[in-house]
């Protein structure tokens, strides 16, 4: 009498730690943002110029074909990863303060915000030199919202009689528009962490100076 032999007849089972082989299907807007994100990374840790779309590919563990599905060259994933850190550096700026809050402790957290948020993205924001004409575009986006979120504040500390300045529009666009731009014009690739600490320093200075602020401590 013969008995079957079970091991064969089982269906085989993937080892705990192989890879899969098949390609998991996700949503087009799903795909889209995971190769931004992917993107982001490696512009962070080896720059625009020494970023391949095989690279991404790879890190994606996907093929290249599906890369260009949905960009046509690593300048429009520069422009849509730039548009998207851009986005996520505002959200960082909009972080609900109580509006008992007095305007010169907002004006401390709004700094406080933006250089956590610079910090903890230094790797990008010192390769964030290539592209120029996309890179000035998403910095002027991104000092217009700010501008939006600082206006309030200003406002706020006139009222309170802290700080002083005639055109608060004028004052504020001047104070964000100007502190972005140098800030990424003379960001160096190397002692990035410095730059930054001092950039903050700087930044106080400039805002003291312009709204004639006094008794501002740490």
């Amino acid at each position: 009498m013969s008995f079957p032999n079970t091991q064969d007849e089982q269906p085989k089972r993937r080892a705990r730690n192989s890879p899969r082989r098949t390609r998991i299907s996700k949503e087009p807007e799903e795909r889209r943002q995971e190769i931004i994100e992917t993107a982001l990374t490696l512009f962070s840790e080896k720059g625009y110029e020494n970023t391949t779309i095989q690279d991404i590919s790879d890190r994606m563990n996907v093929s290249p074909g599906l890369f260009y599905r949905y960009f046509k060259s690593k300048t429009e994933i520069f422009a849509a990863t730039s548009e998207y850190y851009a986005m996520k550096a505002v959200e960082q700026l909009k972080v609900p303060v109580s509006q008992d809050t007095p305007a010169l402790e907002k004006l401390s957290l709004f700094i406080q915000q933006i250089f956590e948020y610079v910090m903890k993205h230094k790797e990008f924001e010192a390769n964030y030199h290539e592209e120029t004409e996309i890179r000035a575009s998403r910095l002027d986006h991104v000092a217009n919202e700010m501008a939006e979120v600082m206006i309030p504040i200003i406002e706020q500390g006139i009222a309170e009689n802290v700080f002083h300045c005639k055109d608060v529009q004028r004052t504020t666009k001047f104070l964000v528009f100007g502190l972005i731009h140098t800030f990424h014009d003379d960001l160096p690739n190397i002692d990035t962490e410095d730059y930054i600490i001092l950039f903050r320093d700087f930044m106080r200075e400039v805002f003291s100076n312009i709204l004639k602020i006094e008794n501002w401590g740490e």
